[in-house]
């Protein structure tokens, strides 16, 4: 039996490769022998968090752990991003620095997202703090241009 995180990883991962025009490559970064982070091309951190819930709205734990982890990809990379996948019905890609500064008060050793959406509109994310400002689109978008900026700057250092 496929664990369901390949099932929701590759979808992640697998329209990052199709947004994306140019070859993409992928290292995992197990920890605590969970498979939470990846990086892209060397440059762009990415944690990816799944619900198997099927309805809305959808919702994801983070322990202290898991913070911790997320801020040393942060520290790693600072072009990270959480994606937080609803099942089959799509996911969202939160820049990860906004994703931590919106847990400003602490309830315990874990925090909670969730993640909702009416019918033919855009999803919205609630954290610790309440509801975040902007709408999110099904998309890899956001990972896809980090990637290309980080290329262009490789190319540009390449070239001094």
């Amino acid at each position: 039996m496929i664990p369901d995180y390949k099932f929701f990883h590759g979808a992640v991962l697998a329209d990052i490769v199709d947004r994306h025009r140019q070859p993409v490559s992928f290292r995992e970064v197990v920890d605590q022998g969970r498979l939470l982070n990846y990086v892209l091309n060397d440059a762009i951190g990415l944690h990816l968090r799944y619900s198997t819930k099927r309805l809305r709205p959808w919702g994801f734990s983070f322990l202290d752990a898991h913070l911790d982890q997320l801020r040393d990809l942060v520290g790693s990379y600072p072009a990270s991003f959480v994606v937080l996948v609803c099942n089959n019905d799509g996911f969202v890609a939160i820049d990860a620095s906004q994703l931590l500064k919106s847990i400003v008060n602490r309830i315990g050793d874990q925090y909670w997202f969730r993640v909702d959406r009416k019918k033919r509109e855009m999803y919205r994310v609630f954290g610790p703090s309440g509801e975040f400002p902007m709408r999110f689109r099904t998309t890899s978008e956001p990972i896809v241009e980090a990637l290309e900026i980080a290329e262009q700057c490789r190319a540009t250092i390449a070239r001094l």
